[in-house]
C-alpha cells in the first residue's frame, strides 16, 4: 500500500520534473474531448470532477480530501497516514478487511491504492468500465460509513510505526526534512508527511473520529473519475451514492492557514551521508516563493519563468557551467517550484565533481561560487528579461508548457489520481481550467517583477549532500562547516520534532 507523495525528488532533480508537475487542460462545460476535464458541484458540496478516455475499457476511481501534512499540529503529525491506512480496513458495509478486499477482488480491480501527502490524502480504484457503478459505491461506503475499532488501531500503528521507522532513516528523506524543518520554521510539520512515531502510539479513535469530522466532509472532498466513463453517467451515479453524504449544520469551515513565515536567514546544512553518490557533491539552494492561493498570480508567472531555465543547452545553465567549472552536467542543474497552497518556495539544485579537492579548492567555497553564479545570472535577467531569453524563447516556453498539459491526459488513472487531484488539493479546479489563458498573459514585465519580488536579494537557505567518506577526508572540511555555520545533518537532528 502506498501511503504518502513526496512533494519533489531530493536526489536527481532533472529538468523534466518541472514538466511533470504542471496541470492539464480542462473545460468546465459541454463536450468534453478525450482527456479533458468536466467538473460540476453536488448540492451538499462535493466536487465531481470527470476525464473521457475511451482508449481502453477501464475506469478510474479516485476520491480525495484537501487535508494531509499541511493539516498537522504538532499533536497530530502523522495521524492523517495513520487515518489514510485505517479506512482501508472496515466501514458498516465492509466489516473488516477480508471482506474490504473481497469486494476489490469481486470488482475485478486491477489497480488499487490511497496515499497521503503534502497537501491531499486520495484513495482510488481502477475497474472495468461496466463495474462503474459499484466502485463509486464501494467508495461511497469507506468514506461516509468508516468503523474504526480499537484493537484494529492497534495493529495498523504498527503497520504505520514500521513505514515511516523506514523514512526516518531514508537518506532522501534525512535531507529534505533538514531543509524544509528549518527553512519553514514556522510551522515545520505541515512539511513532514510521517510525524514523530510518538504521535502515532498515542493516536486514539476519538482522534481518528475528530480528523473525520473536519476534514472528511462532502465540501472538502472531490470524487474524481477518469477513464471509459461518460459525464452524465458519472455524475448520475456520484449523485445516487454520494448524494445523500449530509453536510454538517453548520457546515464545517475548511481551515484557513496562517501563512509560513519568511526564511530565517542562515540556514546551512551539510549532510555526510553514506550512502550517496562516489565523486559527487549535491548543491541545493531554496528560497521562499509564492502560495497558490494568496499569490495566485505569482505561481503561473513561475512556471513560465522556469521553464525558460529548463534548456541544458540554454544562456542560464551554459553560463552556470562556465562560471562554476567542475559542475556535473547541464541536465543535473535544475531550478524547480511547486506549487504549494502552503509553504511555496523555489529550488534550485545542481551536481559538482570532486575530484581533486586540492585542486579544485574547498567544497563549500565552491558551494559559495554556485550561489554568487546563480544570484549574479539573476540580477542579468532582471535587468532586461527579454533581451536574456528573447522573445522568441518565452513564446516556446508557453508552448511547451501546453504541450506538456496535454501529454499528461494520456494515462487516465495518472490523470485522476495524480494531476487533478494535486491541482483541486493545491489551488482549485477554476486554476487548472484557466492555465493555459493564465500562463499566454505572463510576459517580460510579470518575469522580472517576481524575480524582484521573490529572488533577488532575498533569504536563501542552502544544504550540500556528499558521501560521508568525501567529506571526512577533506581537510579541515568539518571546521570550515561550523565556521560558515554549517550544520552537520544526522538522522538524529534532522527532523523538526528532534529540535
Amino acid at each position: 500500500m502506498e501511503t504518502r507523495f513526496r512533494g519533489r525528488a531530493m536526489v536527481l532533480f532533472l529538468a523534466a520534473a518541472l514538466c511533470l508537475s504542471l496541470p492539464a487542460m480542462a473545460t468546465p462545460s459541454g463536450a468534453a474531448p478525450k482527456g479533458a476535464a468536466v467538473s460540476k458541484v453536488l448540492a451538499n458540496g462535493m466536487e465531481v470532477i470527470v476525464a473521457e478516455n475511451h482508449s481502453v475499457p477501464l475506469v478510474t476511481i479516485c476520491v480525495a480530501f484537501r487535508c494531509g501534512a499541511l493539516s498537522h499540529t504538532p499533536e497530530t503529525a502523522g495521524l492523517f497516514h495513520l487515518y489514510e491506512h485505517m479506512l482501508f480496513t472496515a466501514n458498516e458495509k465492509y466489516g473488516n478487511q477480508a471482506a474490504f478486499k473481497g469486494a476489490l477482488n469481486k470488482m475485478g480491480v486491477s489497480n488499487w491504492n490511497g496515499g497521503t501527502g503534502n497537501e491531499s490524502v486520495n484513495y482510488y480504484v481502477t475497474v472495468p468500465s461496466d463495474k462503474l457503478g459499484d466502485g463509486i459505491e464501494f467508495w461511497s461506503w469507506a468514506v461516509k460509513k468508516p468503523v474504526f475499532d480499537k484493537d484494529t488501531l492497534e495493529n495498523e500503528k504498527s503497520v504505520v510505526t514500521n513505514e515511516i521507522q523506514g523514512y526516518h532513516s531514508d537518506p532522501d528523506s534525512i535531507f529534505s526534512n533538514a531543509i524544509s524543518s528549518r527553512a519553514f520554521a514556522t510551522y515545520p510539520w505541515r512539511k513532514n508527511i510521517d510525524g514523530p512515531e510518538a504521535n502515532i502510539a498515542k493516536a486514539t479513535v476519538e482522534q481518528l473520529e475528530a480528523i473525520r469530522a473536519q476534514y472528511y466532509v462532502p465540501n472538502n472532498t472531490a470524487l474524481l473519475i477518469g477513464g471509459d466513463v461518460t459525464p452524465a453517467k458519472a455524475f448520475e451515479l456520484a449523485q445516487a451514492w454520494f448524494g445523500d453524504w449530509k453536510a454538517p449544520s453548520p457546515a464545517v469551515p475548511i481551515p484557513v492557514l496562517d501563512p509560513q513565515g519568511p526564511l530565517p536567514k542562515g540556514v546551512r546544512v551539510v549532510y555526510p551521508d553514506e550512502g550517496f553518490y562516489d565523486g559527487v557533491a549535491m548543491a541545493e539552494i531554496l528560497w521562499r516563493g509564492p502560495d497558490s492561493m494568496r499569490q495566485t498570480k505569482d505561481t503561473y508567472t513561475s512556471d513560465v519563468f522556469l521553464y525558460l531555465l529548463t534548456s541544458p543547452v540554454g544562456k542560464f545553465k551554459q553560463n552556470l557551467m562556465d562560471k562554476c567549472p567542475g559542475l556535473y552536467d547541464p541536465e543535473y542543474i535544475s531550478f524547480n517550484y511547486p506549487t504549494y497552497r502552503d509553504g511555496g518556495g523555489y529550488y534550485f539544485s545542481t551536481y559538482l565533481l570532486l575530484e581533486d579537492p586540492a585542486k579544485d579548492g574547498p567544497t563549500l567555497d565552491r558551494v559559495a561560487q554556485i550561489e554568487k553564479a546563480v544570484q549574479d545570472e539573476l540580477a542579468l535577467i532582471v535587468k532586461d528579461p527579454e533581451a536574456y531569453f528573447g522573445k522568441d524563447e518565452l513564446a516556446k516556453a508557453k508552448a511547451k508548457l501546453i504541450d506538456q498539459n496535454l501529454l499528461s491526459m494520456e494515462v487516465a488513472t495518472d490523470y485522476v489520481t495524480g494531476t487533478l487531484t494535486f491541482w483541486w488539493a493545491a489551488v482549485s479546479t477554476d486554476y487548472f481550467f484557466g492555465y493555459e489563458a493564465n500562463c499566454n498573459k505572463v510576459g517580460f514585465a510579470e518575469i522580472k517583477d517576481l524575480l524582484s519580488r521573490y529572488l533577488i536579494g532575498a533569504t536563501d537557505a542552502i544544504g550540500l549532500r556528499m558521501k560521508e567518506d568525501a567529506f571526512l577526508s577533506e581537510p579541515g572540511m568539518a571546521e570550515k562547516a561550523k565556521s560558515l555555520g554549517y550544520t552537520e545533518v544526522t538522522a538524529d537532528n534532522a527532523f523538526w520534532w528532534q529540535k
